[in-house]
C-alpha cells in the first residue's frame, strides 16, 4: 500500500516537470519567432550593436611621374542608397516614423529629383522620379535601393548633401551613401599595364608597380571600436594606421603620350590601309645615361578591334628577335677582332647553304640579290646570308666563344623589374654537342634560336649608346613619405664596357649608315634635325613548331641623336598580314617618336632663328579663325577680319588666309559637319581637323606632323557605317 506521503511527492515532482517543458516549449516558440519573424530587426540591432577591433585600413600610397606628377591614386566613392522602410521594435514608434518617412518623401520628390539631377545631369528628373517610385512599390530590396547606377565623387556626395532636403530630413528620408575606395588612373589608359591595377579589396594588388612595390604602397592597418551614440555610429580609432608611401617612377607623361600615340597610329594604318591584322605593339623609350625607362607601352587588339594595354609584353614577351640581334651578332665579332668594318663577304645571290639548310636573303629571288657586301653593307641591307656566313666561318669551331661574347655584353641578363618578367634563352654549346647542330649558330647569328624579350634588346643597344656602359632599366627612382625620399633607388652600372671602344665605334658607325644612307633599311626612322641610329627586324613567329602561319614581328632599335645619345627607343609589332617591313611599319613609329621627343626637348631663343632684318609673315594655315586672330594677335602681325565675331553660336569660325603685302588677309571658308558627308579638311592642323571629323562622329586616326594632306575618306562622300579616317600630315 502507497504511503500517501509518497503521492504528495510524486505530484510535486509531476507538477515541476510539467512547468519545466511548459518553459522549454516557451522559450523553443521565442526562438522560433527571433530567428524567423525578428530576424531583420535583431540583425539591425546586431549592426548598430558596439564592434570591438575592427581594422581601419589605411590609405594607399601614390604612383608618380619622373617629375612628380600623380599616376595613379586612391579616391573615395559613393554609391547612392535608400531605405524606404523604418525599423522599430515598438509598432507604435515604428508606424509613426514610417508615416513621416513617406510624408517627406511624397511632398518633398520634385525637389529630390530635381536636385539630384542638378548634380548628376547625366540622368534626369523623370528618370529619378521613376526609380523613387519603383523603390516604393518593390517587393525586394526596397532597405537598400540603388537610386544611381555609377559611383560617384567625394565632391559629388558632398553637393548631394548639402541639398536643403538632405542636409536637413536626410536620416529620416532614409537616404544613405556607401563609401567605397577606388584606385583612379589619372592620365586614364596612359602606363595601364606598368602601373598595374588592384582588386576591388583596396588591399590586394594585381600586376605591375602595383604589385611589385605592394608591400610600399598599401600601408599598415589600424584598429579602432565602433560605438552607437545617439543612434549614431561613431568610429573610435584605438591604434591609427599607417598610411602608404608614395612610389615615383621614371615615367614621363609627355613621352608615354607621344609613344603610345604614335604606336596606335600605325597599328590602326597597318589594319586599315594595309589589310593586316596588328595583333599587339610594343614601345620602350629609355634615357641613355641612366637606364630610366621614360615610356613603355604595350597594345593589345581585342575583340572589339580597338587597343588596350592587357599584357606587359615590353617583359614577357620572350620571342626571337630576328634582325635587330644582327647588331650583336657583328659586335662580338668586331669586338673578338673575327672581322673589321673594312671586311667583305659574299652573299651568293642570298642562298646559302648551312648543313641542310638553306638560308635566304629578304630579295634572294630577285635581280637586286646581294653579292660582295662589305660588312656595313650586310648592317645595312640586313643580309642574313652575309651576317650568318661571317659568324659561322669565324666561330663554327668554337661557338662557344661566340654564345660567351652575347652573354658578355648583357644579353642573357635577366631584369626582375616587374612580377612576371621573362629570363632571356641564349643556349650555350654543351660539352659532346648533343644539342648543336650545323644550323644552330648561322641562325642564331640573325636572330632565331633564341628568345628576348624587348627590355633586353633596349638595354644593350643603349649600351652601345652609352660608349659601352650598361645600365640596368629602371622603373622606380624613389619612395617617398609626405614629399620626402625614404629609399632612393640610384642608376645602376652592370657592366662598365661591353666592348673595346673601337669595336663601339664601328657598330655605331654601321647603325648610323643603316637610317641615314639612301639604301638603308631603316630610312623610315631617319630625320633631317639629328642622326638617327639603329637597325630593323622582320622575323617570322613560330606557331606549332613551324615558322609559317605564326605572322610576323616587325621591329626597329636605335637611339638618337646619333653623335651624342640621349634616348634608345625599341618598337616591336606583332602583325598577322599586312605590310610585313620592320622599316615600313615599326621604323614609322620610331621616326614619329624620335622628332617629337626631341622637339619637346629643344630650347632656343627665338631671337637666333630670326633674322632681325627681316618682316616676318608666317603662312597661316585654313581652320579656325579665332586661333589664328589669337596668335597674330600676339606676334603683333597686322590681319584683317571682315566679319564682326570669330565664333558664331558657340560654334568656331572656319576660314582661309591670304598674304597682301605685310598685312595678312582673313576669310571665311564654311566646313559643313551637320550633312552626313565627309568635311574637306586637307590644310587644316591637328586639332582643327580633329574637331571637325569628331563633330561628325568620326573615329579619327594620324600619322605625320602638320598640317593634312591627306585623308583615307574622300571629301563629300556619304559617312557609312565605317567610322574611322586615316590623315596623313606634313
Amino acid at each position: 500500500m502507497q504511503n500517501p506521503k509518497d503521492k504528495k511527492i510524486i505530484s510535486r515532482y509531476f507538477t515541476i516537470i510539467i512547468f519545466m517543458a511548459v518553459v522549454g516549449i516557451i522559450i523553443l516558440l521565442k526562438s522560433v519567432s527571433v530567428m524567423v519573424f525578428e530576424r531583420n530587426y535583431w540583425k539591425e540591432v546586431a549592426d548598430r550593436s558596439v564592434k570591438d577591433s575592427i581594422e581601419i585600413t589605411p590609405r594607399r600610397g601614390n604612383i608618380l611621374s619622373d617629375d612628380g606628377l600623380l599616376m595613379a591614386t586612391t579616391v573615395p566613392q559613393y554609391t547612392l542608397y535608400m531605405d524606404f522602410k523604418v525599423s522599430d521594435a515598438d509598432e507604435t514608434r515604428r508606424k509613426k516614423a514610417q508615416y513621416k518617412r513617406d510624408t517627406l518623401l511624397t511632398n518633398n520628390m520634385t525637389e529630390i529629383c530635381e536636385g539630384l539631377h542638378s548634380v548628376l545631369p547625366d540622368k534626369s528628373v523623370a528618370e529619378f522620379r521613376r526609380t523613387f517610385e519603383e523603390g516604393r512599390v518593390a517587393k525586394k530590396g526596397y532597405r537598400r535601393w540603388q537610386i544611381y547606377p555609377k559611383r560617384i565623387s567625394y565632391a559629388q556626395y558632398k553637393e548631394i548633401t548639402q541639398l536643403p532636403i538632405f542636409a536637413q530630413h536626410m536620416r529620416a528620408i532614409g537616404f544613405f551613401a556607401e563609401s567605397n575606395i577606388e584606385r583612379k588612373k589619372i592620365y586614364g589608359s596612359l602606363a595601364r599595364r606598368t602601373l598595374g591595377d588592384v582588386y576591388a579589396k583596396i588591399d590586394s594588388a594585381k600586376n605591375g608597380i602595383e604589385l611589385a612595390y605592394d608591400d610600399v604602397l598599401r600601408g599598415t592597418p589600424g584598429l579602432g571600436h565602433v560605438k552607437v551614440v545617439n543612434r549614431e555610429k561613431l568610429t573610435i580609432i584605438d591604434e591609427p594606421p599607417v598610411n602608404g608611401m608614395d612610389v615615383q617612377t621614371t615615367l614621363n607623361v609627355e613621352i608615354q603620350d607621344i609613344a603610345e600615340k604614335a604606336l596606335l597610329n600605325v597599328l590602326h594604318t597597318q589594319n586599315t590601309v594595309y589589310n593586316g591584322n596588328a595583333r599587339t605593339g610594343v614601345v620602350v623609350v629609355m634615357e641613355v645615361a641612366t637606364g630610366d625607362i621614360k615610356a613603355m607601352v604595350n597594345m593589345s587588339r581585342a575583340d572589339d578591334g580597338q587597343y588596350y594595354e592587357m599584357k606587359n609584353n615590353a617583359l614577357t614577351d620572350i620571342l626571337e628577335p630576328g634582325s635587330t640581334f644582327k647588331t650583336a651578332s657583328l659586335l662580338v665579332a668586331l669586338d673578338d677582332k673575327k672581322i673589321s668594318i673594312n671586311d667583305s663577304v659574299n652573299a651568293n645571290r642570298g642562298l646559302y647553304k648551312f648543313g641542310s639548310a638553306t638560308m635566304k636573303d629578304h630579295n634572294w629571288n630577285k635581280e637586286s640579290a646581294y653579292g660582295i657586301l662589305s660588312v656595313p653593307q650586310v648592317l645595312m641591307y640586313s643580309s642574313n646570308v652575309g651576317t650568318a656566313r661571317l659568324i659561322n666561318e669565324n666561330y663554327s669551331k668554337n661557338p662557344e666563344k661566340f654564345v660567351e661574347g652575347l652573354h658578355r655584353m648583357g644579353l642573357a641578363t635577366h631584369f626582375e623589374l616587374l612580377p612576371g618578367t621573362g629570363r632571356p634563352i641564349i643556349r650555350y654549346p654543351n660539352k659532346d654537342k648533343s644539342n648543336w647542330s650545323a644550323t644552330a649558330l648561322p641562325w642564331m647569328s640573325i636572330g632565331y634560336e633564341t628568345q628576348i624579350a624587348p627590355i633586353n634588346i633596349v638595354s644593350f643597344y643603349n649600351a652601345i649608346a652609352n660608349n659601352g656602359k650598361f645600365m640596368k632599366p629602371r622603373l622606380v627612382k624613389a619612395v617617398l613619405e609626405d614629399g620626402r625620399v625614404v629609399q632612393e633607388f640610384k642608376p645602376e652600372v652592370l657592366i662598365d664596357k661591353i666592348a673595346s671602344q673601337q669595336a663601339l665605334n664601328d657598330i655605331t658607325k654601321m647603325l648610323t649608315m643603316v637610317v641615314n644612307e639612301p639604301t638603308g633599311l631603316g630610312k623610315q626612322a631617319k630625320s633631317d634635325e639629328f642622326l638617327v641610329a639603329g637597325k630593323t627586324g622582320t622575323a617570322q613567329i613560330a606557331s606549332g613548331g613551324q615558322l609559317k602561319g605564326g605572322g610576323h614581328q616587325l621591329s626597329i632599335c636605335g637611339f638618337f641623336p646619333a653623335d651624342n645619345p640621349q634616348y634608345t627607343c625599341i618598337v616591336s609589332i606583332q602583325t598577322q598580314g599586312g605590310l610585313i617591313s620592320g622599316g615600313g611599319v615599326a621604323g614609322v613609329v620610331f621616326g614619329d617618336i624620335a622628332k617629337r621627343v626631341m622637339a619637346r626637348d629643344a630650347r632656343r631663343p627665338i631671337s637666333e632663328l630670326v633674322d632681325s632684318a627681316a618682316v616676318l609673315i608666317p603662312p597661316v594655315k585654313r581652320g579656325n579663325i579665332a586661333d589664328a586672330r589669337f596668335v597674330l594677335d600676339q606676334l603683333d602681325i597686322r590681319h584683317e577680319w571682315d566679319a564682326q565675331s570669330s565664333s558664331r553660336g558657340g560654334e568656331p569660325v572656319w576660314g582661309k588666309s591670304q598674304t597682301s603685302g605685310t598685312i595678312i588677309q582673313l576669310s571665311e571658308s564654311s566646313i559643313d559637319t551637320s550633312s552626313g558627308l565627309v568635311p574637306d579638311v586637307r590644310g587644316l592642323g591637328a586639332k582643327d581637323a580633329l574637331y571637325v571629323l569628331e563633330s561628325c562622329g568620326l573615329r579619327v586616326y594620324m600619322s605625320g606632323v602638320g598640317s593634312v594632306t591627306s585623308q583615307s575618306l574622300a571629301p563629300r562622300t556619304v559617312i557609312g557605317k565605317s567610322k574611322s579616317i586615316h590623315l596623313t600630315l606634313k
